[in-house]
């Protein structure tokens, strides 16, 4: 997703703010981005390098906490096959490909089956709880993994992600496994989805909804300078 949807946002930030009533952040000087998304999102990878580069730009301290999305929430375990790429049915289209390579991502459409991304997203909320400095990396692994090497992220894969990323891949995997945390993403997703998101990405900004879609550099630095201004 690309653009935003104003009434979207409106009702996200209506329950966010109420939220905010009984949920006060702690006083922090660092500027805190959640970023609600999926692994098979493309325009997901597309919207972080943009803020990546946006918080270069501001020169801001700011941390970057991903939270799930299911785009396809009743994806079998195993995946689905994908249907072969033809020029009628290009895995990749053209205006993906040239966004992704003006941000330096190379949009393949490799993998051969749409993942099922319960797993991974497991593995994302444990390094948000155990290695929070390393989760934005692990993100990118995935990222990388599924839409450039063509990558399934699910066994031996995700191990790989994480030790790519810097984390303990016995703890990582063993965490990333467990059921209960997969219902915990599943109803965190829902959740999500309940609020009123309903495309990815989607940031909050010091816990306020600001916008949907692969935002250009200059509007998430914007967003990021009212941020630092407000606080």
């Amino acid at each position: 997703m690309e653009r935003t949807d104003a009434r979207q946002i409106a009702r996200v930030t209506m329950l966010y703010d109420v939220s905010l009533v009984f949920n006060k952040m702690p006083a922090d000087k660092k500027i805190l981005v959640e970023v609600i998304s999926d692994v098979i999102c493309p325009w997901c990878w597309i919207g972080k390098r943009n803020l990546e580069s946006a918080i270069t730009q501001s020169g801001l301290p700011v941390d970057v906490q991903w939270r799930p999305f299911l785009l396809r929430p009743s994806m079998p375990p195993e995946g689905v096959l994908k249907p072969p790429a033809s020029a009628s049915n290009p895995r990749v289209g053209f205006r993906l490909k040239s966004k992704g390579e003006a941000v330096g991502i190379n949009f393949t459409g490799a993998c051969e089956r749409t993942p099922f991304t319960v797993p991974a997203h497991a593995l994302l909320k444990y390094a948000s709880e155990h290695e929070p400095g390393r989760q934005n990396a692990l993100q990118e692994v995935l990222f990388r993994q599924y839409f450039t090497d063509g990558v399934y992220p699910g066994g031996d894969n995700l191990r790989l992600a994480a030790i790519e990323a810097g984390l303990d891949p016995e703890k990582a995997i063993a965490y990333a496994q467990r059921e209960e945390v997969h219902a915990e993403i599943k109803e965190e997703a829902l959740q999500n989805s309940a609020s009123g998101v309903s495309g990815v990405p989607f940031f909050i900004v010091n816990g306020k909804p600001v916008f949907s879609g692969a935002q250009p550099v200059e509007t998430i630095l914007h967003a990021l300078r009212q941020a630092a201004a407000a606080s």
